[in-house]
């Protein structure tokens, strides 16, 4: 979304400076999208001054406004909420009315639209930074495959950690066959998930850590399928 589409409501209810009014008249020629939206809006707005009923006030108006300042009982929240909700549907139409709720009903979408952008655009500006490395080499050193190492990193965005797992040079699989990677801490290991090669042997895996997710060392064995909850199979590569 770009960042001008989140300006339509403060461009309608003329809460921008010249230099931003400006900024969205020229955006608002370019954008289909917010153009649909500002056409839809000021019609909707333009049509509450032809629907609108005018009525006399009540004579009781001021006392009534007394006492709902003044009510301090337990049930005066909720007489409050019954008694405004029912004299906002007196003031306006049922036409006007479903407007109004319609207009405050986009208003709070966009409102919580532009929230989430802001929080997406606040992460991406957050330095990626390396905290571990780990190098992984082949678990029997006398194998055919002597060449077959990789390297683990622990990347940190913010309070998000990531494991990104990489080896070169891994023997190829048999159908149903997975690479699983293990982390491992005083003896108990953790899912970190599975993989498998290319054709030229090279494999990664991306893993999110949790909070919980505490390791000193990795373990990557071949596990003849998916499902593996503890090592099935032999260990190929490993953190020393």
């Amino acid at each position: 979304m770009d960042t001008e589409c989140t300006n339509l409501l403060s461009f309608l209810s003329g809460e921008l400076g010249e230099k931003e009014k400006k900024a969205f008249t020229e955006h608002l020629m370019q954008c289909s999208e917010c153009t649909r939206e500002y056409e839809q809006m000021t019609e909707a707005w333009n049509s509450l001054k032809w629907d609108f009923e005018e009525i006399e006030p009540s004579s009781s108006l001021k006392s009534e406004v007394m006492n709902f300042v003044f009510e301090t009982d337990d049930e005066a929240p909720v007489r409050r909420e019954k008694n405004w909700s029912r004299s906002f549907f007196k003031q306006f139409t049922p036409v006007t009315s479903g407007l109004v709720l319609a207009a405050l009903a986009l208003a709070f979408v966009l409102l919580y639209s532009n929230i989430q952008l802001k929080k997406e655009l606040a992460a991406v500006d957050l330095p990626m930074e390396v905290k571990t490395s780990l190098s992984l080499k082949p678990a029997d050193m006398t194998a055919v495959k002597m060449n077959t190492d990789g390297a683990a990193y622990i990347l940190q965005q913010g309070e998000e950690r990531r494991l990104i797992v990489q080896i070169q040079n891994l023997p190829s699989l048999q159908e149903s066959e997975v690479y699983q990677v293990w982390l491992l801490k005083d003896g108990k290991r953790t899912n970190a998930g599975t993989f498998k090669p290319d054709e030229a042997g090279t494999g990664s895996l991306t893993y999110k850590l949790s909070i919980k997710d505490k390791f000193n060392h990795i373990g990557i064995t071949r596990e003849p399928d998916a499902n593996s909850t503890k090592p099935r199979g032999e260990k190929i590569v490993g953190s020393s």
